[in-house]
């Protein structure tokens, strides 16, 4: 009996310490991350010590802290299963290659080290990942999902050595400033703004949507649409063009200031262009 009495308080021992463990790493069946545990590794099932943290599996995961990388070619979070929403918990990713702020951007030397990553080919890319509330900054590129349904909201994607935002569907409420190359590529990008990236602002998939934007300062073109629609947004002296179009598209109620181009320019036929206030 005595024995056995020891051997049920070790299993209880080793059970509240399983339990313990599993409090830090999960929370309402949210799993937890930070510095400490990228660096120990097995977040996920796969998830080798170190960056990138690997989320194998469908679930909720939340940063409780920033996570930082010192080697530019080293990405920070890659994700590799659908069904994943991050919460970034207004903390920051960042990694060495920050651009200097301005209008027109100075960066460093583009390195292969994403903010975090979802990518793949049509058939092997995760969908439904959703990533909001926080900020990339000083990668090689911010953010990268080119899977079906990816959302990005209330996300910050500035001074990245490459582009801020690239997602396989939608954009909303977020922005992208002084970025290396391009601010904001989606299918649909609403509520957000591109300003003093060496690109252009905010590019659209084919058919896509943007509207309620602001474009400002870029050194590309302000919007650029592809067989899709741009309504209600605002560009500011950007570099190229204030919009430009592929047709057929649709342009409508915007308002634009251009500098050294047009302030609307499109490219063959069947836009339709109404409503638009434009001036120099």
């Amino acid at each position: 009996m005595l024995a056995l009495r020891y051997v049920k308080k070790g299993m209880l021992w080793s059970c509240m310490l399983a339990v313990a463990a599993a409090g830090v790493q999960a929370q309402d069946g949210v799993v937890l991350i930070d510095q400490s545990r990228a660096m120990a590794g097995n977040v996920t099932p796969g998830d080798t010590p170190g960056f990138p943290v690997t989320l194998s599996q469908p679930g909720n995961y939340r940063l409780t802290g920033n996570l930082t990388v010192a080697d530019g070619d080293t990405s920070v979070i890659q994700i590799v299963s659908d069904s994943v929403t991050l919460d970034l918990n207004g903390f920051t990713i960042s990694g060495p290659a920050l651009c200097t702020a301005g209008p027109a951007t100075t960066c460093p030397a583009i390195g292969k080290g994403i903010g975090v990553v979802a990518d793949g080919d049509l058939n092997t890319a995760p969908k439904g990942v959703k990533i909001h509330n926080g900020s990339v900054r000083g990668m090689g590129l911010g953010i990268k999902m080119t899977g079906d349904g990816s959302f990005v909201e209330k996300v910050n994607a500035y001074r990245n050595a490459g582009g801020g935002i690239t997602v396989a569907g939608s954009v909303v409420d977020s922005s992208a400033s002084h970025n290396g190359q391009f601010g904001i590529i989606g299918t649909i990008v609403r509520g957000s703004s591109a300003r003093g990236n060496l690109g252009d602002g905010i590019l659209t998939d084919a058919g896509g949507l943007v509207t309620g934007n602001i474009s400002s300062e870029n050194g590309g073109y302000g919007i650029v649409v592809f067989f899709g629609t741009a309504s209600g947004n605002s560009m500011f002296v950007n570099k190229g063009s204030g919009l430009f179009a592929n047709c057929p598209s649709t342009v409508i109620g915007n308002t634009i200031s251009s500098v050294d181009q047009h302030n609307i320019e499109t490219t063959g036929n069947g836009c339709v262009v109404v409503n638009n206030a434009v001036r120099q």
